[in-house]
């Protein structure tokens, strides 16, 4: 699967949505790495992967929907700054302990085949949960 496949898949589509949402205030993020405030339903707010999905001439699948793994950023840190990911580690330290760099180092090295079921079953437990978290929330999209 290439880069432009994957985030055009229904599961990436629930999923950037769930974690935009869950780290937003009335539909308002901040960019985990320059602190810049986003409306969470506009191209320049980002679900920003701290361990990237396409990294050279690897993927990194077992990771790629990890929710620890994955932050709002805006279009220019995650675009042009390749995710600013020395920022983005102390965020993720803050949010989730010192532990979790190394654990998603280590589960980035594990092998995870993303085949179409996989992707069906992730966008329907992203859909739900991003469902659920929109009744509290409310929705922006």
């Amino acid at each position: 699967m290439k880069s432009a496949q994957f985030y055009k898949t229904t599961a990436w589509k629930w999923f950037s949505r769930y974690i935009l949402l869950k780290h937003s205030k009335n539909g308002i993020a901040k960019c985990c790495t320059c602190g810049k405030f986003l409306e969470i339903n506009t191209r320049k707010c980002h679900a920003g992967h701290f361990v990237k999905v396409f990294d050279s001439n690897s993927t990194n699948f077992s990771t790629a929907f990890d929710e620890e793994n994955v932050l709002p950023q805006c279009y220019q840190c995650n675009k042009y700054k390749g995710g600013d990911q020395f920022k983005m580690a102390f965020k993720l330290q803050e949010l989730y302990g010192e532990e979790v760099i190394e654990r998603l180092r280590i589960k980035s090295n594990q092998m995870f085949k993303l085949d179409k079921f996989t992707l069906e079953l992730l966008a329907k437990e992203y859909k739900s949960k991003y469902d659920t978290l929109k009744e509290i929330k409310g929705k922006y999209w």
